[in-house]
C-alpha cells in the first residue's frame, strides 16, 4: 500500500510503505505547501517551467528542510528522456539545487550510496520509480516517460547498481510513484508498436479502442523491474493518477503543457 503524508506546513507527499518501512526516506510531492503563484500554484519544484526562480528555491528550500538537510545537498538533473544513469558521488552533491544550468546534462536516473543526500527529480505525467537497496544502503530515482520505459531505463538502472555498488536484485525494493494513468494516456499508433516491438508482455500494456492507443506505463515499468530481477511482492506500484487527481498533482497533458512539476525524492 501507499501511504498519503500530510505535514503541518501543507507539504504532502505520497510514499510506499514497503520502502519507508525498510527504513528509506522518500516520496513524490503533491501541489501544496510551496509559494509559487498559478499556473505553478503552489509546491513547484521545477526551475525549468517558467517560474519565478525566488519561489522555487524556497520551495525547495521548504522540501529540504523538511527532510533535515541543507538545500545545498539537493541534486537533481536535466531530464531529457533518455537512458543516461549518473551515479553521485561527492563531486555531484549539490549539482542542480539553485540552478537548472548546473543540474547533471542528459540524465534521467540518479543513484547514490551516499548517506544525506537527497536525490530529485522532477515530474508532471512521466513515472517516477525509485529503487532501494537496504543490504549495500543505496538508492535511485528514475524519470521514466514512454521514451525511457521503451529504453528500458529502470532495468538499466538497477543493472547500474548492480556494478556500482553490488546489489542484488532480489534485495531490492521499488515503488511506481503517481504519474499519468492508462486511462488518460493517449499516444500515437507508432508509439503504441514501440511497446509491442519489446515483447509480448510489454505489447499488452499498449491498446487500442475506438480508434484510440493507449499505454500503462505503470505495468511496463513493473514488468522492467521484475525482468531485471525484483521480486513481484518487492515492487510497490501506485493507483494515484496525476492527471485524474487535479487538486492533489501536476500534470503536463491535463494542465495544456504549462504547469509545475512534483519531486520524486530519495534519501538515505
Amino acid at each position: 500500500m501507499t501511504k498519503w503524508v500530510e505535514h503541518g506546513n501543507g507539504i504532502c507527499w505520497e510514499e510506499s510503505t514497503l520502502l519507508a518501512d525498510a527504513g528509506l526516506r522518500h516520496g513524490v510531492t503533491g501541489k501544496s505547501g510551496g509559494v509559487s503563484e498559478a499556473p505553478f500554484t503552489s509546491l513547484n519544484l521545477g526551475l525549468h517551467v517558467g517560474d519565478q526562480p525566488k519561489a522555487v528555491l524556497e520551495n525547495r528550500r521548504r522540501l529540504c528542510a523538511l527532510l533535515g538537510y541543507p538545500m545545498q545537498k539537493l541534486t537533481t538533473a536535466q531530464q531529457t528522456h533518455e537512458d543516461h544513469v549518473v551515479a553521485v558521488g561527492p563531486a555531484e552533491i549539490g549539482c542542480g539545487a539553485g540552478s537548472y544550468a548546473d543540474a547533471l546534462a542528459h540524465t534521467d536516473a540518479i543513484m547514490t550510496n551516499l548517506p544525506g543526500v537527497p536525490l530529485m527529480l522532477c515530474i508532471a505525467d512521466c513515472v517516477p520509480v525509485i529503487v532501494y537497496d537496504p543490504v549495500k544502503r543505496a538508492v535511485a530515482v528514475i524519470h521514466d516517460g514512454w521514451r525511457g520505459t521503451v529504453q528500458r531505463l529502470a532495468a538499466k538502472t538497477v543493472f547500474a547498481m548492480r556494478l556500482a555498488y553490488g546489489s542484488d536484485p532480489k534485495d531490492l525494493l521499488a515503488y511506481v510513484g503517481p504519474s499519468i494513468s492508462r486511462a488518460h494516456y493517449e499516444v500515437s499508433e507508432s508509439t503504441a508498436m514501440a511497446f509491442r516491438r519489446l515483447g509480448t508482455a510489454y505489447g499488452n500494456c499498449a491498446g487500442e479502442k475506438d480508434g484510440v492507443w493507449s499505454v500503462d506505463l505503470w505495468q511496463a515499468n513493473r514488468l522492467l523491474l521484475e525482468e531485471a530481477g525484483l521480486r513481484p511482492d518487492h515492487i510497490e506500484v501506485t493507483t494515484s493518477c496525476a492527471f485524474a487527481e487535479e487538486g492533489k498533482f501536476f500534470s503536463y497533458r491535463r494542465d495544456g503543457g504549462h504547469t509545475g512539476r512534483m519531486g520524486a525524492f530519495a534519501v538515505l
